[in-house]
């Protein structure tokens, strides 16, 4: 019976050794299986693996834990690791189109309609008082956009506070009827910025914030407030000191933060860089006609002229290859788009390329989709919602295992990954000293966040008042009452037409 027993033990112990070899061998392959496979030690496990690898092993535990109350443990101590937590939300829906202003407000652009797809989006009373003009051009006092209920909705955000002169203008440049304002939908609004921003009919983004966008504002302002010590945070993570340094000083002055259209710079001038700046006092202006020249904007013009001064200046001084190179060339080489006078180069010769090192994304704390559980959704664009993170961060781990749910046309997430310290500000990895904390309500309220809550109102309640509207425009211009089933039987006959030239195009490329 002895025998026996130990047979047993030897049997299971052998078994147990290989599962355990099996285990290795995968882990080898699969580095992210060592937090699931592991029962000690899993933290600093997953605190070594590669962004991408941390991802999976995020998303494994996720799915487990759904069975396994052991891994949902490991799942939450996990997440608290990297300054996170799984949060439950039970929908929080907004209108499409809202969402759609809040990005606008967000990145400061605005797409174009599509031509193919103006007569399904604008409302028909837009479409006809913007091609219809008036004979006599009306009186600025005759817009009062106060009137307007979907300008309303914009107008909560400051960004679209400071381009109403804008609208007007275009409006009373094109003899546009007054009544718009009051028909206009949410949608043919964006439509009216896109006509009065454009630079040409081409153009597919317009740009229609004349200052620096609320996103690149946050960036700009954390750089500003804490560059310092996000620098030793790069530099830590054993960066290039020269990236580092251009990417902070280009967070710094303009808030962006897109490593593919960063320039790297030397720190220090080289034998290369002197040689190109006694070139550059000689060649800047003779590479440019005095009639192009006078043809440039003047902030263009200026911005050469500073160059000149600081080319001329360094070249003055005659500095010594390991000497440091002056932020005010740096900066002028930037701003005039001759970086590369600078540009930062490995030991033999290769130029530094941006693209090659971490880029940054601007995540939302508090989602956009959910901004209707904000007691104003303009709050939902604060630099208080806002964390700078490093791009695979974003996408390869705090939005792997999202829930969104659906309610007809609008989404709301069921599911998301939030922080623990909802003062985090930066995130370049998934230890603690890789993120930083910063709160932005330091400061006294500001006049942006009075006015902000003072335009505050409802999208149902402006929507409302639209249809108010638009009823009794129809009714002073003997309008024909909207009919639903004729409606729906010109929507089946388009169908078919549709389908049939779809048909016809098939059988003639047979």
């Amino acid at each position: 019976m002895a025998r026996r027993g130990s047979e047993y033990r030897r049997k299971h112990f052998v078994e147990k050794i290989d599962k355990k070899a099996q285990e290795e061998r995968e882990i080898v392959e699969k580095p992210y299986k060592a937090v699931l496979y592991h029962d000690e030690g899993y933290i600093d496990d997953f605190y070594n693996l590669s962004i991408e690898d941390a991802g999976w092993a995020y998303q494994q535990l996720a799915k487990s834990a759904k069975d396994d109350s052991e891994d949902a443990c490991k799942l939450d101590e996990v997440l608290a690791a990297a300054g996170l937590k799984v949060a439950e939300h039970d929908g929080r829906f907004l209108h499409k189109q809202e969402v759609l202003t809040i990005r606008m407000d967000f990145y400061g652009t605005i797409d174009r309609i599509k031509d193919g797809l103006r007569e399904r989006e604008l409302s028909s009373y837009y479409r006809h008082l913007i091609t219809n003009p008036l004979k006599k051009r009306p009186k600025s006092v005759q817009y009062d956009f106060e009137t307007s209920p979907s300008w309303k909705l914009f107008s909560r955000f400051q960004s679209f506070r400071r381009i109403e002169k804008n609208l007007r203008a275009y409006l009373i440049k094109n003899k546009i009827d007054p009544q718009i304002l009051g028909l206009m939908t949410p949608r043919d609004f964006s439509d009216l910025v896109v006509q009065s921003f454009q630079k040409d009919d081409n153009e597919q983004k317009i740009t229609f914030e004349t200052d620096i966008t609320v996103r690149n504002e946050f960036v700009r302002d954390l750089a500003q407030k804490q560059g310092d010590q996000m620098a030793d945070m790069l530099l830590k993570q054993g960066l290039d000191e020269r990236y580092v340094a251009s990417m902070i000083n280009m967070m710094h002055r303009y808030g962006k933060y897109n490593s593919a259209k960063l320039v790297i710079t030397e720190k220090n001038f080289t034998s290369r860089v002197l040689s190109e700046l006694k070139k550059a006092e000689k060649a800047l202006f003779a590479e440019i006609s005095a009639e192009e020249f006078s043809k440039l904007k003047t902030e263009e013009r200026n911005k050469l002229k500073t160059l000149f001064v600081e080319i001329s200046r360094a070249n003055a001084q005659k500095f010594k290859a390991g000497d440091v190179i002056p932020q005010t060339l740096i900066d002028a080489a930037i701003d005039a788009d001759r970086g590369k006078l600078l540009l930062a180069r490995y030991e033999d010769g290769t130029p530094l390329n941006g693209i090659d090192f971490p880029s940054f994304e601007v995540h939302h704390k508090h989602a956009v989709s959910d901004a209707g559980s904000l007691r104003n959704v303009a709050h939902v664009n604060y630099k208080k919602n806002f964390c700078l993170v490093r791009a695979d961060i974003h996408t390869l781990f705090i939005h792997r295992c999202d829930k969104v749910r659906q309610r007809g046309q609008t989404k709301s997430y069921a599911k998301r990954l939030e922080f623990v310290d909802p003062n985090t500000a930066f995130m370049i990895g998934l230890r603690p000293d890789e993120r930083m904390s910063f709160d932005f309500e330091k400061s006294k309220r500001t006049k942006r966040q009075t006015l902000d809550d003072r335009y505050n109102v409802s999208y149902e309640e402006c929507m409302r008042q639209l249809a108010l509207n638009q009823a009794a425009y129809d009714r002073e211009h003997n309008k024909k009452a909207f009919d639903a089933k004729e409606d729906l039987q010109r929507y089946k006959s388009f169908r078919r037409l549709k389908k049939a030239h779809k048909m016809s195009l098939k059988a003639h490329t047979r």
